[in-house]
């Protein structure tokens, strides 16, 4: 038996042109993997940026619910109560738009201050706010005991009522 020799090169069984087009596919397929990669960094980047921006603007800006007149909401707060659980509830009646930016600005409020003398200590009480109150004035009011409307009762004085 004789070889025949033929156009296809020893080894690979593709022809030159072949190889040239996968590789030059493969080149394409590794642009578009590249350009998809960074469009979805860009993407989670910029999300990122608008999420931090949002939760500054509700710590630092003029945030409320709704426009005047608003509504008239009657909130018990008790003594002893955390800031989450305040929080919790100003958002569960709509007070506020979100508990995380409340409990933020009420912590960078008291920080580097003396545990005995807090910016924001929030007295138990009952209060009555309005869903077109900004965090700074719904502050205002519920640490300022002389807005409430009723006496203060704490977390286990109301445990132990009917």
């Amino acid at each position: 038996m004789s070889k025949v020799s033929s156009p296809v090169s020893k080894g690979t069984g593709r022809s030159s042109g072949v190889r040239v087009l996968l590789r030059m596919t493969g080149g394409f397929l590794q642009l578009c993997l590249n350009i998809f990669i960074y469009a979805v960094i860009i993407f989670f980047v910029i999300k990122g940026i608008h999420v931090c921006y949002d939760m500054a603007y509700r710590i630092f800006g003029n945030v409320q619910v709704e426009e005047d007149p608003g509504r008239d909401v009657k909130i018990t707060i008790y003594k002893g109560e955390t800031t989450m659980d305040i929080a919790n509830k100003l958002e569960t009646n709509m007070l506020i738009l979100d508990k995380y930016s409340f409990f933020l600005k009420v912590q960078i409020g008291n920080f580097g201050t003396d545990e005995n003398k807090k910016k924001y200590e929030i007295m138990g009480g009952t209060y009555i706010l309005n869903t077109s109150m900004n965090y700074d004035e719904i502050l205002a009011t519920i640490t300022d005991s002389k807005n409430s409307i009723e006496g203060e009762v704490s977390v286990e004085e109301a445990d132990t009522k009917p």
